[in-house]
């Protein structure tokens, strides 16, 4: 082989990928620890050794395409393969979730990630004092073998090989309705039920590949996140003068142990448990001719007092407010403005 030719790897087929260990944060630094692999980059025959890398820098020089120049709160960073003169693949981080500036799909293969965003980390739980700082979120690191089912962007591991958290209360991402995907973004304004119900939003998660978080698993996520007050913002949007919702990730001490954000409240968490509490029954249109499709016939309900439940309270909630607040008689037809969406899924 002549200097400067590439080491390609013939029987790699279009897609193969194999990652021995994980991408992971470095304890003490914004730094990653990247592993060694091999990866096919444009097609059938074009495989690619990775070399192991420690303390890998993603602000380095040469370690990204130029698309960020720091870790900013809310970025969702992707770290690619790319063919490399050396004859080996190199990795290169861009903020572009499709490929990097100055290369292609073609030149390109996406191979993990991480999220910029506040972190409480179990050693600081329920701490009110105690200012989350920006950086790379350690449980927000994935890539092709450790990675939640659906897109991992704005998204935590809460349970490890198990469950993916949205770190923001969903807003509004691209498509209409009922094709709109739902997207977990810092500083965004929030998805609520006044123009949808809460019946609409399992279909808005199941576009985004997730689903509604059940009661066991809020209580999971929001572990550690400090209880809200009646009279300031400081440690959850709860204080009770306020008359409405703040952006997604307003508050910056509204952090769980988990690196979930405002699972305290600003808006209820909508949960998958539903239930009646009992009186006369009957069959109702009322609770179905709600939300986007109301106009259109969708059937009947037969229920007495059907409910649902909600966590983490709401933005005038007060000390009501915390990783334990749960209300168990939410009404699934309610257009109320105070409900919010989060979606959780599967590791793949």
């Amino acid at each position: 082989m002549a200097a400067g030719d590439l080491f390609i790897i013939p029987a790699q087929a279009a897609g193969f990928f194999s990652l021995l260990g994980s991408i992971f944060k470095e304890p003490g630094g914004e730094v990653l620890s990247l592993p060694e692999g091999m990866v096919n980059i444009g097609g059938n025959g074009k495989g690619y050794l990775l070399r192991p890398a420690l303390g890998w820098d993603p602000l380095a020089e040469g370690n990204n395409d130029g698309s960020f120049s720091s870790l900013t709160l809310g970025d969702d960073i992707y770290i690619y393969a790319v063919p490399d003169p050396s004859g080996v693949a190199s990795w290169l981080a861009s903020k572009n979730s499709t490929y990097p500036v100055g290369q292609s799909a073609e030149t390109s293969r996406k191979v993990g990630g991480f999220h910029v965003g506040r972190v409480r980390g179990i050693a600081y739980r329920y701490n009110t004092t105690y200012v989350p700082p920006v950086g790379i979120v350690p449980n927000s690191c994935w890539d092709l073998h450790h990675r939640p089912s659906c897109d991992p962007s704005g998204m935590v591991e809460v349970v490890p090989g198990r469950l993916w958290v949205d770190i923001y209360l969903n807003s509004e991402g691209p498509g209409t309705w009922p094709e709109n995907i739902p997207v977990s973004r810092y500083g965004a304004a929030l998805i609520r039920n006044n123009i949808y119900s809460p019946s609409d939003f399992h279909q808005m998660v199941g576009n985004a590949g997730k689903r509604i978080p059940s009661v066991e698993e809020f209580l999971r996520y929001a572990e550690g996140a400090p209880q809200g007050s009646n009279t300031s913002n400081d440690t959850a949007w709860g204080h009770t003068s306020n008359t409405g919702p703040a952006l997604a990730g307003a508050v910056a001490k509204a952090v769980s142990q988990y690196n979930v954000v405002d699972a305290a409240g600003n808006l209820w968490d909508w949960l998958d448990s539903h239930h009646d509490i009992g009186g006369t029954y009957a069959w109702s249109t009322a609770v179905v001719n709600v939300g986007k499709d109301a106009a259109i016939p969708r059937g009947r309900v037969n229920h007495a007092a059907w409910r649902a439940f909600l966590g983490g309270g709401r933005w005038g909630d007060g000390v009501y407010c915390g990783a334990r607040c749960l209300y168990t008689r939410a009404c699934p037809w309610y257009a109320s403005g105070s409900v919010g969406l989060r979606g959780v899924c599967d590791s793949l």
